[in-house]
């Protein structure tokens, strides 16, 4: 089996870099695998070739391979809007974006592009017209990490070769953490051992409306349920997003960690007891925040929709999608539950960990690939 991937590769500070570091580094020595991962980069005649693509500058040379050479491509983001965006506006031709919206989506695209230029044009249309389009059409197979993005491609192209590979979720032991340390990582940030450790992991941006989840916090306060401490770990998109967490009621119950180095997260993670994941609009990615908060046993709070709905409903708990005051309300009403019932959530934390081992470890995703590659490669 002989596969070229392309894809960035840490120190790059993408996302999916260190997915593609985690996951092939190791576990493939058995096999021939060379790393695509700059634009000098040249794909062996012989192998086949497995592009990630990504919504981000740091994937240009894998966009323009796939566009070259079809072959395998891997979607993380269903939409590489951004990506154009960057690649023709943000370089001051215009001319080669409404071209590309175009193409992949005909006339409805080239409208959108014309209004634009002109000023007419919602950021949501960057999620609605992805820009997937030709490079789906024309893919040898095309992999995923959601139902929802599965279904989706199957939209572009009904007999579509589509596989759906879960995001991998991390364990404790994998990156070398003892369980046995949670107790002390907790008194380390001053989170009391009756208090429920509610943790906020990553880069805070709009779309992962931490307003929704102080509001949601400040009414438990208010009802008197107030064992808790919030932990806002990672640097802010602006400062405002933060304002409801400075002034919340009790200071006390709050902590903004600000950027922190992965071992950090690590150890939040560990220590953590609830990680609310709430992003929206979301592109269909995978949430590497949910999946390692699986894997750690966390008891995970997300939004019904898109990826985060393949999550097992038995063991997180999914909010609907409706109008930002039902929604805090629910979360006001999830995290209520949680705060009242403390003493139920060890035997769901077992659950967790072994629903994590069985669907999403290192092992069993590696082993989905292999899989994949191997039956390619035969069919190539």
């Amino acid at each position: 089996m002989k596969v070229d991937i392309w894809s960035p590769l840490p120190p790059n500070e993408s996302g999916i870099a260190h997915y593609v570091a985690t996951i092939f580094r190791e576990g493939f020595e058995a096999e021939d695998l060379q790393f695509c991962s700059s634009s000098n980069a040249v794909g062996r005649p012989d192998a086949l070739q497995l592009y990630h693509l990504g919504n981000n500058p740091h994937h240009e040379f894998v966009y323009n391979a796939a566009r070259q050479r079809p072959g395998i491509i891997e979607i993380h983001d269903f939409s590489l809007h951004h990506l154009i965006t960057e690649l023709t506006l943000a370089r001051g031709d215009p001319e080669s974006y409404v071209k590309i919206l175009h193409e992949a989506s005909g006339v409805q695209g080239f409208v959108s592009g014309m209004r634009r230029l002109n000023n007419h044009f919602h950021p949501r249309l960057e999620f609605e017209l992805p820009l997937l389009e030709p490079l789906i059409l024309s893919a040898q197979h095309v992999i995923v990490h959601s139902k929802w993005a599965r279904q989706r491609v199957r939209m572009v192209k009904s007999n579509a070769a589509v596989s759906y590979i879960p995001h991998f979720c991390l364990s404790p032991q994998d990156i070398g953490l003892a369980p046995s340390k949670r107790d002390a990582i907790r008194q380390r940030y001053s989170v009391k051992p009756n208090e429920v450790l509610i943790l906020s992991a990553g880069f805070v941006t709009e779309p992962k409306r931490l307003p929704w989840l102080v509001a949601a916090l400040k009414q438990c306060y208010e009802r008197g349920l107030r064992n808790f401490k919030l932990i806002i770990a990672g640097e802010a998109q602006n400062e405002q997003i933060l304002e409801g967490a400075r002034k919340f009621p009790d200071k006390s119950l709050v902590k903004l960690l600000g950027y922190q180095r992965e071992d950090e997260f690590d150890q939040l993670f560990l220590a953590a007891d609830v990680i609310p994941v709430l992003r929206w609009p979301s592109a269909g990615e995978a949430s590497g925040v949910a999946t390692r908060a699986l894997g750690f046993g966390a008891h995970v709070i997300a939004l019904d929709y898109k990826s985060f709905a393949d999550l097992p409903a038995e063991l997180v708990d999914l909010i609907p999608l409706s109008a930002e005051d039902q929604i805090i309300a629910k979360l006001t009403e999830t995290l209520s539950n949680i705060l009242d019932n403390t003493d139920q959530d060890e035997h769901l934390k077992t659950a967790r960990l072994a629903y994590a081992n069985t669907h999403m470890s290192l092992p069993v995703i590696r082993e989905a690939y292999r899989r994949l590659m191997s039956t390619l490669s035969e069919e190539d």
